[in-house]
């Protein structure tokens, strides 16, 4: 059997990740040859008045991007795929960023709709994954947060909301619970909660959740994948955080640097949105965009 090896890599609001992975038809199975994770925050001073991405995000995301270039060297990668999501699809100056990467590493940007990227995340965190009760995919990013379900009629259609909504935006421009339950209240007017809801988290906020109810020195994305985590657990988290400054919560294992500022953010968001939904338990999903945007391309 002949099986491609892809490189895919997504430019977030907050960070760059790099994934080099195998996918068996035949198994479902992924095979994960490499990851690789920069802090870059294309994002970072970005709000309604301002939709510009700054000179230095850009030059810390091409940095970052080749530095990726570098890793694939060392592998025989047959497909590349670059993705941009919230930060870069409302800038202004998006085509400035898509300019620069094709002309220094001759990748092609696709920036996808808040609406494409949770269809992905979704096809992605449901690879493999068992729960019980109906998923809603719930992706807490740095400058946004999607949820998605599938309709419990037609399953090939899905309930979609993207909110601008996440960690590193709220971190630069903190809002109480009650304008976050607010802004949940007026986003999630049209979106319906099963009532068996299983909920399922992606993106940086759960994953270091998880990382650090496990305390892992080193993340393991075998061990993140699956566990399940309560309501309780997740505010003890964030009050014991919320109480110490960001460079000691990097004594913590499970916190990695450039999420130690940010964290609570994300916890607040997370906490917020389980408060909303009623739900008690969250099931964490290492598998996200990364790995939607294979299965996606192999079922084109």
């Amino acid at each position: 059997m002949v099986l491609t090896l892809w490189a895919v890599m997504d430019i977030g609001t907050n960070s760059s990740r790099l994934l080099v992975a195998e996918y068996n038809r035949e198994s479902g199975k992924l095979q994960t040859f490499r990851r690789e994770l920069r802090t870059t925050r294309i994002g970072l001073g970005m709000t309604e008045g301002n939709s510009y991405l700054s000179p230095e995000g850009i030059n810390r995301t091409l940095q970052a991007l080749t530095e990726f270039s570098d890793v694939l060297k060392h592998y025989p990668v047959e497909q590349v795929v670059v993705l941009a999501t919230q930060a870069v699809r409302v800038a202004c100056n998006q085509e400035e960023l898509a300019e620069k990467i094709k002309v220094a590493l001759g990748w092609d940007l696709q920036i996808i709709s808040g609406e494409e990227e949770v269809r992905l995340s979704y096809l992605g965190a449901m690879q493999g994954l068992v729960v019980t009760g109906i998923p809603v995919v719930i992706d807490i990013g740095g400058g946004s947060t999607e949820f998605i379900r599938k309709e419990e009629k037609d399953h090939k259609t899905y309930q979609v909301h993207s909110l601008p909504l996440g960690a590193l935006r709220l971190w630069e421009n903190p809002l109480s619970d009650e304008k976050i339950r607010r802004l949940l209240a007026e986003g999630l007017a049209d979106f319906s909660w099963p009532q068996k809801v299983s909920l399922v988290g992606v993106g940086g906020t759960v994953t270091t959740v998880a990382a650090v109810q496990l305390g892992l020195l080193h993340y393991v994305a075998e061990k993140v994948q699956g566990l399940k985590i309560s309501i309780t657990e997740i505010r003890a988290l964030y009050q014991k955080l919320k109480e110490m400054p960001p460079e000691a919560r990097l004594q913590l294992a499970g916190i990695t640097p450039g999420r130690e500022d940010i964290i609570v953010a994300g916890l607040q968001i997370l906490i917020n949105i389980m408060d909303y939904g009623q739900v008690q338990q969250i099931t964490v999903s290492d598998q996200d965009l990364l790995v939607g945007t294979i299965i996606n391309q192999l079922l084109i």
